[in-house]
């Protein structure tokens, strides 16, 4: 799957140096425990190689991971508000059952439900996705029907 991931300058940052670091504690750090454990008696120490292994393949694909998020990474270049739609990028206050709340449509990577940093893929992002300041954009959660009033796209 080529799709594009929208993300900010900051998360592309982030996701480099977490790579370095990555790169740096697979190649240093594990290379000489691994190498260590092998030179030592391996009846003693086969639970120490299995160990070290075991981190080095979690590291492998974490590097992986990010290594494929990387190459399909799109800056995200916001410039001002989208007020014709709401879009990965946008920010969206909307009403629901009384009460106001602002969501950021972000991509999954960057996806912080807690901070109010909602996927474009959730269930909330994608109905929130192309909505335009006035919309009503209906979700059924858990069984209910919620009505989400879009009152501002920026």
């Amino acid at each position: 799957m080529n799709d594009k991931i929208v993300l900010t300058q900051g998360k592309i940052d982030e996701l480099n140096k977490e790579l370095k670091k990555l790169q740096n504690r697979k190649n240093k750090d594990l290379g000489k425990t691994l190498e260590q454990a092998r030179l030592s008696d391996v009846s003693e120490d086969t639970d120490a190689v299995l160990a070290v292994m075991g981190d080095i393949e979690k590291i492998d694909l974490r590097i992986q991971e990010i290594q494929d998020i990387l190459s399909k990474a799109e800056v995200l270049n916001k410039k001002g508000c989208f007020v014709d739609k709401v879009q990965v990028g946008s920010s969206v206050k909307v009403k629901v059952g009384g009460k106001v709340s602002t969501f950021n449509i972000v991509s999954e990577v960057e996806s912080d439900p807690t901070n109010k940093n909602i996927s474009d893929k959730s269930p909330l992002g994608k109905a929130l996705l192309k909505a335009k300041k006035g919309d009503i954009v209906k979700l059924q959660i858990n069984g209910r029907k919620i009505e989400y009033e879009v009152m501002d796209v920026c």
